[in-house]
């Protein structure tokens, strides 16, 4: 009990590495994963924001009147008097988003234009606030009269009324489509998935440099002087020692996992229970990577700042091999090969397995057990290397 407070103490003597690496990197992980918020688009229908706009006809042709016509179908189109300044109030309380003005002589300029080969008249829009809707009307507006331009060179005897409409009948043509519904990977688990992904880089910096703060603590002369003339025998001290490590790696992976469920909404969501369970239990084994790495980085006698370079280091390189930042499948044959040598990428294998998967099944249990017990492996690797260390220090 006086080791766990010795322990918790010494992480406590340094509540900005708590802040930073444990809260601060945890709510970074709600901001960087806020984009992948699910959202049900199922049934929704895309219908284009109309925009609000002010048509000047200055020529009453029939193709100008054809023309005011069909925007008026597409837009809202208010009554605006043809004065500089009402239209230019206008456009500066937004009562309208574009002002269109149809020059003088815009029928006979463009039949003419179109029948020698010219160039078509344009018309004169002028934009307000909303540039998206005033670019828009602009566009449609040119499409217009380009269809009208085209009709007609292909009738050199057709009048203005019978070239408005061919343009409108032109317009109104639409290409026949079809919605092909497929199969989206985000659902309704992807934001806590990515999340989790993300926390993997968390849970390192934050391990390796606490954990890592309090074994050196722990393995300096003088403690462990104190320590070895003590009535407790040596093995209950190192246990002691590394329970309080298991416990701080729990408050820290309790923490972490905690944001991440309230964040993103996975019970809400329609996410099931032993889903959570089961991805948040593949990353509690993967802590104990860290745990380890900051063991083996005790015995070699990193202080402070090593801890911190190593530890971000190590979250970093970890996290994107993980395929945190990136897609693994994005990236080259050498990254992917390099990937299988992180702990990062076998728990997020298991985290993705666990939280897509509709029900409980024995091959996702097998599945699930093969990446974490591929994860507890670097562990292992990690302590035996930290175990050798210990053993061959008292010789040097």
């Amino acid at each position: 009990m006086r080791i766990c407070k010795s322990v918790f103490g010494i992480a406590l003597a340094h509540p900005i590495y708590l802040g930073v690496y444990v809260v601060f990197l945890s709510l970074l992980g709600i901001f960087l994963t806020g984009g992948s918020t699910y959202v049900d688009t199922a049934g929704t229908t895309y219908v284009a924001e109309p925009a609000n706009l002010a048509v000047v006809d200055r020529d009453g042709s029939a193709l100008s009147q054809a023309l005011e016509a069909y925007l008026a179908d597409m837009h809202n189109v208010a009554d605006v008097a043809d004065d500089e300044f009402a239209l230019q109030d206008a456009l500066a309380t937004n009562t309208v988003d574009a002002v269109v003005i149809v020059p003088e002589g815009f029928g006979s300029d463009c039949l003419a234009a179109a029948r020698a080969g010219e160039e078509l008249p344009k018309v004169e829009v002028a934009y307000g606030g909303y540039t998206q809707a005033s670019a828009l009307a602009e566009q449609q507006a040119v499409q217009w009269v380009q269809l009208a331009g085209a009709a007609a060179a292909l009738e050199p005897e057709a009048g203005v009324s019978r070239i408005a409409e061919l343009a409108a009948a032109a317009t109104a043509e639409r290409a026949d489509t079809e919605v092909i519904g497929v199969s989206s990977s985000r659902g309704p688990s992807y934001p806590l998935g990515a999340y989790l992904s993300f926390s993997t880089y968390t849970i390192v910096c934050s391990i390796v440099v606490c954990v890592g703060l309090v074994l050196t603590k722990m393995s300096e002369q003088d403690v462990r002087r104190r320590m070895l003339v003590s009535p407790t025998r040596p093995w209950r001290l190192s246990a002691g020692v590394l329970v309080a490590c298991l416990a701080l790696v729990l408050c820290v992976w309790a923490l972490t996992s905690a944001v991440g469920v309230i964040s993103s909404g996975a019970l809400a969501n329609g996410v099931g229970a032993v889903q959570i369970a089961l991805a948040l239990g593949a990353m509690l084994a993967f802590s104990l990577v860290p745990l380890a790495f900051a063991f083996v980085l005790s015995q070699l006698g990193f202080r402070e700042e090593g801890l911190n370079a190593l530890g971000n280091l190590g979250g970093m390189v970890s996290s994107f091999l993980g395929g945190a930042w990136v897609p693994i499948a994005l990236l080259g044959d050498a990254v992917q090969t390099a990937a299988l040598f992180s702990p990062a990428y076998w728990t997020n294998d298991a985290v993705t397995a666990a939280l897509t998967s509709p029900s409980i099944t024995e091959e996702l249990l097998l599945r699930m057990g093969t990446d974490v017990g591929v994860t507890l492996l670097f562990a292992v690797a990690f302590t035996a290397v930290g175990l050798a260390l210990g053993r061959a220090r008292p010789r040097a």
